[in-house]
């Protein structure tokens, strides 16, 4: 985990250059979220430089990376450096929690979901699936960011769900494309 969060914290400006650009890619992801999420207070644990809680009008976000969170900071949101199973909120503050992109970073996803579930009454997940052609050659890959990753499916994300205490309510996919490769992108809500 030390070694994850130096390289992102070492290399906070390159992760947030990304969106730049592939803007498409960005676009395509907040339009299919947006179109999903909750009304009502929520938190984004794993909110890295904000990307996506800026875009979504989620104003809390937690992470382990300082150098992150300065940047998230920028963007307008309220900076909270925590780890995502040990979060610093009273039981029920929010109305929803999100992960995006976060589970796969994660070396316990299934507390991280739990203590989610304390702080939130709905717990969303989003995902690169695995098994799609893009996540399959960023695991092979192995390099930066996703050096640190592991690729679930949806079976498995449930499965941690479950496990967390939750049923899943909502789970829902969008095929999009980096780099000339599809992915899936999955939505998945529960409670």
């Amino acid at each position: 985990m030390d070694d994850m969060i130096k390289y992102f914290d070492e290399n906070s400006i390159k992760y947030d250059n990304w969106y730049e650009s592939h803007r498409k890619e960005y676009g395509d992801q907040v339009e299919f979220i947006g179109g999903r999420l909750p009304s009502g207070m929520g938190v984004e644990i794993g909110v890295g430089t904000g990307r996506f809680a800026s875009k979504l009008g989620i104003k809390v976000g937690v992470d382990v990376s300082e150098k992150m969170l300065s940047i998230a900071s920028k963007r307008g949101i309220f900076p909270i450096m925590a780890s995502a199973d040990h979060l610093p909120f009273i039981s029920g503050y929010f109305d929803f929690s999100i992960f995006i992109v976060t589970i796969c970073f994660l070396d316990d996803p299934v507390s991280s979901l739990r203590e989610a579930r304390r702080v939130s009454r709905t717990v969303i997940s989003v995902l690169i699936e695995a098994g799609t052609e893009y996540s399959m050659k960023l695991q092979r890959e192995k390099k930066g960011f996703y050096a640190f990753a592991r690729f679930y499916t949806e079976d498995e994300v449930v499965g941690m769900y479950e496990k967390a205490g939750m049923k899943v309510l909502k789970s829902e996919f969008s095929d999009l494309y980096s780099d000339g490769m599809r992915y899936r992108l999955r939505y998945i809500e529960g409670s």
